[in-house]
């Protein structure tokens, strides 16, 4: 993994610390904030404009100061993981959306690393790229933690790598084309709009939103071999207008953007 110092972090809106609730992890703790070049705190209530991540004895949660008796869950452990009906079906959107006949795939905007675990449960062979050290260290752990679980490491295999790193740049160094390129980008919300569930609230204070999103996108069509899958919200616009097709949700859809001429399902 990554080190990071208070020298290598970037500027944060907001202050991030971490807490340990389990004294069997409290070595872990002091590892993962000296790694962050932050500190650990102790108190139940989170200050305003403060991140917390807390260790429990079973996973760990990103707290606000809205958080009382929960934050947000870091990890894979309460993600479906059935068949059939369940996440792990190729009858779900963002597997339709990725295609079957393809083999590897970036996360070019991985965050929480969510849908890269699903799609490398899925079978692909997975780059989650994350360029923000702090959301890119937690994806780290997340893995870490979904390899020493029987049940996650049995389903994620060996397929999911994960690279703390500017997309555009590692793009530009891959010494083979990847099938699929997905983005999930993180927009600045619409005035009128409905808040974004927690999750994206959280990482949006954190990572703010992503201004180079289009020159993301045209990388990403000259890289990828077949296609560019783009995450949005089923209210929102094309990122870029007219989608070769798409693949709707219930609250997201998948906009698929084929690269001369992909027509694989």
């Amino acid at each position: 993994m990554a080190e990071y110092s208070r020298e290598t972090m970037p500027s944060l809106p907001v202050k991030v610390t971490v807490q340990c609730r389990c004294q069997t992890r409290q070595r872990e703790a002091d590892a993962l904030a000296s790694r962050l070049g932050t500190t650990c705190v102790t108190g139940e209530r989170v200050p305003s404009g403060e991140f917390r991540i807390i260790l429990f004895e079973q996973g760990a949660q990103l707290w606000d100061e809205h958080s009382r008796k929960r934050g947000m869950p870091i990890g894979f452990h309460g993600i479906d993981l059935r068949t059939g009906n369940g996440s792990l079906s190729h009858k779900q959107p963002i597997a339709r959306a990725i295609g079957r006949s393809n083999h590897t795939v970036v996360d070019a905007t991985a965050g929480l690393g969510h849908d890269a675990f699903l799609m490398a449960c899925l079978g692909w062979n997975v780059h989650a790229i994350e360029r923000h050290p702090v959301i890119g260290l937690l994806l780290e752990q997340s893995v870490e933690d979904a390899r020493l679980d029987p049940q996650l490491s049995t389903n994620m295999g060996s397929r999911l790598q994960v690279h703390v790193d500017e997309s555009i740049q590692w793009l530009s160094r891959m010494e083979s084309n990847p099938d699929v390129i997905y983005m999930d980008p993180m927009f600045e919300p619409r005035k009128r709009s409905a808040l974004p569930r927690k999750p994206a609230q959280v990482l949006r204070k954190i990572v703010g939103h992503d201004d180079d999103v289009m020159d993301l996108f045209k990388v990403a069509m000259k890289t990828a071999r077949n296609r560019v899958v783009v995450k949005r919200t089923d209210d929102a616009r094309p990122l870029v207008e007219d989608p070769d097709t798409c693949h709707r949700g219930k609250i997201v859809r998948y906009d698929v953007y084929l690269v001369k001429g992909d027509n694989h399902g």
